[in-house]
């Protein structure tokens, strides 16, 4: 009997793993925004959020059902649909007085994070599956005075602010920096993986980090930033974004970011 029951219950188990399914939230829905056209078109309105999210990584606060989504993410250097294991992956993304919320969805079944959190600007471009923010306050047509953010699924986090476009690049005892790396974005990161279907992270960038940029901060209603997000894995080998490069350069070409107009 006790066999039979053991028996039982494993198959349970199993129907039940056959059933699961997504929560609703991991679906980015019809109302959404690709990136491409908002580079000259009209920009993605990004909602303002009475209560702000709880930075746990789960996507099912009530600010983020009626957050702004954008994607889904398409292939980053010529724009076409995604056809990689990264296929269909989106964020939210919405504001307050305090910060900017980013909430994203990645399709990485087995993704891999080999930093801690505690580790201080690790290259998660090198080894890690994350996604990246490339930040620019305003909407001026230059490359300069922009931010990089990289957040891996420990949390682990690469944040810098650059001058101008991969600029500076300076060398130093331990190897390369990048940019301003001494700067902190002091983001609030959460991140949940749901094993062989996909990723959350969840981030909050208070505006108080961005320092002395050439627009006021935070933006008031109606102003306009440039904002792009991505996702990869494998040292970027495979590689999403909202806005594609269109063969324009890498991942810091401001002028193929997408425009967000903050509601």
């Amino acid at each position: 009997m006790h066999r039979h029951a053991v028996a039982a219950a494993a198959l349970l188990a199993v129907l039940s793993c056959a059933k699961r399914e997504d929560p609703g939230w991991a679906s980015a829905g019809p109302a959404r925004v690709a990136g491409d056209g908002t580079v000259s078109g009209a920009a993605a309105k990004i909602s303002r959020f009475a209560t702000p999210p709880t930075i746990d990584g789960k996507l099912d606060d009530a600010a983020w059902a009626g957050a702004s989504v954008l994607g889904p993410f398409v292939d980053a250097g010529q724009g076409a649909p995604d056809t990689s294991p990264l296929a269909g992956s989106f964020a939210r993304v919405g504001w307050d007085a305090r910060a900017l919320y980013l909430g994203f969805v990645v399709r990485d079944a087995s993704p891999v994070a080999p930093f801690e959190r505690t580790e201080i600007d690790p290259h998660c471009w090198e080894k890690s599956s994350a996604v990246e923010v490339m930040l620019k306050p305003g909407d001026l047509p230059d490359n300069r005075d922009y931010y990089e953010l990289q957040f891996d699924t420990k949390g682990a986090t690469f944040d810098t602010h650059w001058d101008d476009y991969n600029a500076p690049i300076t060398e130093a005892a331990g190897g390369k920096v990048f940019g301003h790396q001494e700067w902190s974005s002091k983001a609030e990161v959460g991140s949940v993986v749901s094993a062989d279907r996909f990723y959350t992270v969840e981030v909050a960038i208070p505006w108080s980090a961005l320092g002395k940029a050439r627009v006021a901060v935070p933006p008031a209603p109606g102003e306009v930033w440039r904002l792009n997000l991505y996702a990869f894995r494998d040292g970027q080998s495979v590689a999403n974004a909202w806005s594609p490069l269109k063969r324009q350069g890498n991942f810091h070409r401001s002028a193929r970011w997408g425009r967000v107009a903050f509601e």
